[in-house]
């Protein structure tokens, strides 16, 4: 009786034993499968990190097919002018299209756009589009590449021969500026340098940067830019740099010349303001002013540039400098499209109002080593004269209307 008490008492513990086993097992399986457990070493059953439930391709279809301000307001661009870019950038094979391609133009041009607009970074644009950040990576930067193509079709000389209707029309500009097809300056765009290469792309305000040439119409259109340059480098060195090779610079026709400032030099094809006006003489202070309201509209489209694409404010990913110089080229053929296709927006209207942040820089210093061009010492002093001549009709034309 004993030994049969003993042998059942036994046999209940040991099937307490495994009960026990089983919940403790139990309880395991329930503990790792919660999504909790992913700090402790993950759980067994993987939870996608894109879920589907908008895949990047729905959400432009609902933005081209949405309220018209959605796309505006995420893109910078309407909805014609988009499938516009797309049939351009897609039909010149500047971004090539195959069927084995998981990812069309749209989608692509859109990562794009919402990038530069809003400086969002790539993980944010992974989430919004529901794709991988090696996706998005990927075609952002083919997409860079195809606007950059697209520029030597949108970034060109547009009409040199007939006087802009804003001097044409003008009493304060014309007949004076005539010749004027255009304004040249420089701008600072926030730059990630490599390893080795702060010290270069510091420049004078102390933070990292490229140097940024730009050549403008009255119209607020590009006409010309080289993008690339350390911010270090002074903006007449940037400009004689693009002169000194063969290079795609539009030389102004013969006769004519781009408004510049103080930094760059008095030469033929370039007309500079005074330096210390105000010691020289009235007139010569009129030049300035009226000169300074003119060559304005390069520091408005610099303006209009960087407000709508936020990117170009900073700071900057730690791309490499060949995509950050891309980023800076696609940008201006975007602008470049948009003065032509989309001219009424709030952007350009706000600059055309005069209500736009203006790029006021401090001027670079004299650089007397650089001269733009070749010119022998009788055409800068014939140049130099003609500025004299047009000073001096200026203010005396101004003393005879107020008479």
């Amino acid at each position: 009786m004993n030994r049969g008490r003993n042998s059942s008492s036994s046999n209940d513990e040991a099937s307490d034993d495994h009960q026990d086993a089983l919940l403790l097992g139990l309880a395991a399986e329930l503990i790792l499968l919660h999504p909790e457990a992913e700090r402790y070493g993950g759980p067994k059953l993987k939870i996608p990190h894109h879920d589907g439930s908008l895949t990047g391709r729905q959400w432009v279809e609902e933005l081209i097919n949405g309220h018209y301000k959605r796309i505006i307001e995420n893109c910078r661009i309407s909805v014609d002018n988009f499938l516009l870019l797309c049939d351009i950038l897609k039909y010149n094979n500047y971004v090539p299209q195959n069927y084995q391609k998981r990812v069309e133009i749209e989608e692509a041009l859109a990562m794009a756009l919402v990038m530069v607009s809003h400086s969002a970074r790539q993980r944010v644009l992974a989430e919004r589009f529901n794709r991988s950040t090696e996706t998005i990576n990927r075609n952002v930067r083919e997409v860079l590449r195809g606007l950059c193509m697209f520029a030597s079709q949108i970034i060109r000389p547009f009409d040199y021969d007939q006087v802009h209707p804003r001097i044409a029309n003008s009493t304060k500009y014309f007949p004076w500026f005539k010749d004027a097809v255009g304004a040249i300056d420089g701008t600072h765009i926030p730059a990630c340098p490599p390893s080795g290469h702060q010290t270069a792309y510091t420049n004078r305000h102390g933070f990292q940067s490229q140097n940024l040439l730009a050549v403008c119409d009255f119209d607020m259109r590009f006409t010309y830019i080289y993008a690339g340059w350390e911010g270090s480098a002074h903006d007449a060195r940037v400009l004689d740099d693009a002169l000194s090779h063969p290079s795609d610079f539009p030389m102004a026709p013969e006769g004519k010349y781009y408004l510049v400032d103080a930094a760059y030099k008095n030469v033929p094809g370039f007309l500079p303001p005074y330096k210390n006006a105000a010691r020289a003489g009235p007139e010569k202070i009129l030049f300035n002013t009226r000169h300074s309201e003119l060559r304005n509209v390069i520091e408005r489209t610099f303006g209009v540039l960087k407000n709508r694409f936020k990117f170009l404010k900073g700071p900057v990913p730690n791309f490499y400098m060949s995509t950050q110089v891309n980023v800076v080229i696609a940008c201006c053929v975007l602008h470049n499209f948009l003065r032509l296709h989309q001219p009424g927006d709030a952007h350009f209207q706000l600059a055309e109002d005069g209500n736009v942040g203006l790029e006021h820089q401090q001027g670079a210093g004299e650089l007397p080593h650089v001269h733009p061009l070749n010119a022998s010492r009788a055409e800068v002093m014939a140049w130099k004269a003609r500025r004299d001549a047009i000073a001096t009709e200026m203010y005396g034309a101004s003393r005879r209307r107020r008479r």
